[in-house]
């Protein structure tokens, strides 16, 4: 695996993880769109790589990176009392 490709596996499962735990938080109109941009940045992600091994990890990442930003939004939406 080259760096780029290291960087854009990063980034992209960066994105999908960070806007499926804001899906999961916000009320109906948003998480709809929230949930297309998912889907748009793992369209292009997966247009870009052909590789199977860089699909999984995109998708390992994704749900790692969904886990830790949902810890984190839920934590800081406690805290601020809004749960």
């Amino acid at each position: 695996m080259k760096l780029t490709e290291a960087l854009w596996m990063t980034v992209a499962s960066m994105a999908t993880g960070l806007t499926l735990s804001c899906f999961s938080l916000v009320k109906a109109p948003w998480n709809a769109v929230l949930s297309l941009l998912a889907i748009l940045i793992v369209l292009f992600y997966f247009r870009k790589n052909e590789r199977r091994g860089l699909r999984i990890g995109f998708v390992v990442c994704s749900v790692l990176y969904y886990i830790l930003f949902i810890f984190i939004l839920s934590a800081y939406l406690y805290v601020r009392g809004l749960v």
